[in-house]
């Protein structure tokens, strides 16, 4: 595992028309972090909470075993769980943040997903993401200097389709923080559409979606301090892709019935503002990769 990590891999290199490197997937060197953190987090997603035919109450168990192990061995700052939390039930919502996510160590906070539904009734305590959560599924936070940037990428219950994030929102969420030392934008459907300079499968795809997601894009390879932007949804994926200089990390999933290891991702910050992640294969132990976030 040691020497596999240290190996420069590459999984796909594309080429446009031109002949010129468009995009990849990398998994590059182990990342000079320093010693001293200033911040340490974990990313997952895809728990899939209440599907039928799966253990999905173990696999959230898991989950929360492996983060509380973490935070009690290296430390952990916080936790965020980007999207698909549960299969298409509102209460399954409530039912895993009660059951599961109360028995947390450490502050976390929730991205909404394309399986992540409320009822929208007046009143009930599933009427919105802000009625459960706290806080709207469009959210930005703060922590130790660096922004947190949540955007919603959900469609109305059974919609079948995904959305392009609100790039008005980011926008603004980009423009108050643009001293921030680094911005990290957490984006559960990725905004690509698939094949397009080679990129993966379950990205943006409806034809009145496309345009506005490409925006997106955009902005988030014009933005300077942005220094990661982080998908769920893709449950095979867990390395780093890079377009137009701009990171983008997935995490596979820890719940569901498909996909690769079950896992997360780590992100470390040293005081100089250095900073590294990895991708944890929880199932096994080790990682899977390390990356610079430049």
């Amino acid at each position: 595992m040691r020497s596999s990590r240290r190996k420069f891999l590459k999984d796909s290199a594309l080429l446009t028309s031109s002949g010129l490197l468009a995009a990849r997937w990398v998994q590059a060197g182990e990342a000079p972090v320093g010693r001293k953190l200033k911040l340490r987090f974990a990313i997952a997603s895809d728990l899939h909470y209440g599907q039928q035919g799966t253990p999905y109450e173990k696999m959230t168990d898991d989950l929360v075993d492996w983060i509380n192990l973490e935070k009690q061995g290296r430390g952990l700052d916080l936790l965020f769980l980007n999207g698909d939390l549960t299969n298409d039930s509102s209460q399954a919502l409530l039912d895993l943040r009660d059951k599961h996510l109360s028995k947390l160590d450490l502050p976390y906070y929730c991205i909404k997903g394309n399986h992540d539904f409320v009822d929208e009734q007046p009143g009930s305590p599933t009427e919105s993401w802000e009625a459960i959560w706290g806080y709207p599924s469009n959210h930005c936070i703060t922590v130790n200097g660096y922004t947190f940037v949540m955007a919603d990428t959900s469609a109305p219950h059974h919609a079948g389709t995904y959305l392009a994030a609100d790039r008005q929102w980011l926008a603004k969420q980009f423009e108050q923080h643009r001293d921030a030392p680094a911005i990290f934008a957490l984006i559960h459907i990725q905004q690509r559409k698939h094949g397009v300079q080679g990129w993966p499968r379950h990205g943006v795809y409806a034809e009145d979606q496309v345009d506005k997601a490409e925006a997106v894009m955009d902005l988030l390879e014009s933005t300077p301090n942005l220094r990661g932007v982080f998908h769920g949804h893709n449950h095979l994926k867990t390395g780093m892709w890079v377009s137009g200089e701009q990171r983008y990390f997935f995490d596979s999933h820890v719940g569901g019935s498909w996909g690769a290891a079950k896992g997360y991702r780590i992100v470390e910050i040293d005081e100089d503002h250095r900073m590294g992640t990895y991708q944890v294969n929880a199932e096994q132990g080790g990682e899977l990769n390390r990356n610079l976030l430049v």
